[in-house]
């Protein structure tokens, strides 16, 4: 009786040692997690190495240095670590999930689809959720029906539609230089719209004044394509705006090539022209107002210009909400180009999105309820899309190559963007109308 007391009395003792244990194991891998979450992977990998080697079957340390090692490029290393993270999960399958999901990102990152895709069978086969499947989907390829609008061996960009949704406005290389064309949504040719030889127009924008398009021109300097993600203030432009009316090719300059002026976006109402310059030594926002101006006649002095921001750092890539009373725009604050807010008076700038990612070519839903924009992150340059109140954010591209340049139709239902998945940057039309099933995904990751 006295020998069964005393085991008892061990076998409690252990566990109290056992269960104090787990909670200090617990709190320490809590802060080295505070540690990566702010940033200091460096400092949370050289935790997580001494704590594993006290505890090498703990799963969430291997899981949490795969992770850090990720931050750090060191690919190879978080492989390693999530492949025995998944393996010591075998018990609990959402986070065995978790640490599968992170091993397929990595293998994405260093350009491994076939690795990464093997691991997403795996977690397919293991369920059926469909925030899980939504997720797989997003790692392989476009989340909603893509189809190419334009093909051959020359580069197109900056797509637009056209007010009431029939048409693409878009620049394309094919005749040697930029000139901007018309096709409608099946990706057929309505019309050339610009000849400017010498000069690479691109960037398109439709006024509400029936047949005018308004665009960016610069001169000619190579015989290669600028495909612009985002201009640097601290580099030389020269470009400027024209206007040309789309049936009789009458085409007039609103602003010379000297005032440096790139990517303008109409207003709503299509009276306002919201656009980057750097004209005054770094890119900045500016307003052109073209309320009261015959577009058939007027000269560039008849139209007023107004200076939005005034920083030390670039700003640009702007876009309006539908209210036409507030803008999104680009700039680089810290370093890292982040999405940014601010009234069409300058005034009540706010900060859309703080990360750690460059995001580029914002544009905002017909509804103003979704942003679409470019975030460079897992290696790749891919369209996100956020809820305006700054949550829900998913990708909706993801194939190989770059998705830049994104624009809604007036309906919101569809989304055009450009892709250089075929080695050729071409437009590509996404129905949000038509989501990737289940079984699409299947072929997909066979």
């Amino acid at each position: 009786m006295k020998n069964n007391c005393i085991s008892i009395v061990m076998s409690i003792f252990l566990l109290a040692v056992f269960v104090i244990g787990c909670q200090d194991n617990r709190s320490v891998l809590k802060e080295i997690e505070k540690q990566l979450e702010a940033g200091t992977p460096q400092a949370a990998a050289e935790g997580l190495e001494a704590f594993i080697e006290t505890a090498p079957e703990d799963p969430k340390a291997r899981f949490l240095l795969g992770k850090a090692y990720n931050a750090l490029g060191r690919h190879n290393d978080a492989v390693e670590q999530l492949r025995k993270a998944s393996q010591l999960y075998a018990a609990q399958p959402e986070k065995r999930t978790a640490a599968r999901f992170e091993l397929a990102r990595t293998y994405l990152r260093f350009g491994d689809r076939t690795s990464a895709f093997r691991v997403l069978r795996l977690i397919q086969h293991t369920t059926s959720a469909p925030e899980t499947l939504r997720e797989i989907i997003e790692l392989v390829g476009d989340s909603y029906r893509t189809k190419q609008l334009t093909h051959g061996d020359s580069d197109n960009y900056s797509p637009t539609f056209s007010p009431d949704g029939t048409q693409i406005a878009f620049a394309s290389f094919r005749a040697d230089n930029g000139e901007i064309y018309l096709m409608d949504l099946n990706g057929r040719i309505r019309q050339r719209v610009t000849y400017t030889t010498d000069f690479n127009d691109s960037s398109p924008a439709f006024l509400t004044t029936p047949n005018y398009l308004f665009y960016s021109s610069e001169p000619k300097s190579s015989r290669d394509v600028k495909v612009v993600i985002q201009s640097s203030g601290s580099t030389p432009i020269y470009a400027g705006f024209n206007l040309t009316h789309i049936h009789s090719k009458i085409t007039q300059q609103v602003l010379p090539v000297t005032f440096g002026a790139r990517t303008p976006r109409t207003s709503p109402a299509g009276n306002q022209i919201v656009y980057e310059s750097n004209a005054d030594g770094n890119l900045e926002l500016y307003l052109l107002d073209l309320e009261g101006v015959d577009l058939a006649q007027f000269t560039p002095e008849d139209i007023k210009h107004k200076r939005i921001t005034f920083n030390e750092t670039d700003d640009g890539s702007p876009t309006f909400f539908p209210d036409g009373k507030r803008l999104m725009f680009v700039a680089s604050r810290n370093a890292v180009n982040q999405l940014y807010t601010i009234d069409i008076d300058g005034q009540n700038e706010e900060h859309f999105n703080p990360n750690s990612y460059d995001c580029y070519n914002p544009t905002v839903s017909p509804d103003g309820q979704t942003i679409a924009y470019v975030s460079a992150r897992d290696g790749d340059w891919e369209i996100y899309l956020i809820d305006a109140d700054g949550k829900n954010e998913r990708r909706v591209t993801n194939d190989i190559g770059r998705s830049i340049q994104p624009a809604f139709s007036p309906d919101g239902r569809h989304l055009v963007f450009v892709s250089d998945r075929s080695d050729t940057f071409h437009i590509y039309l996404m129905s949000f109308d038509e989501p990737v099933t289940r079984e699409d995904l299947t072929k997909r990751l066979q």
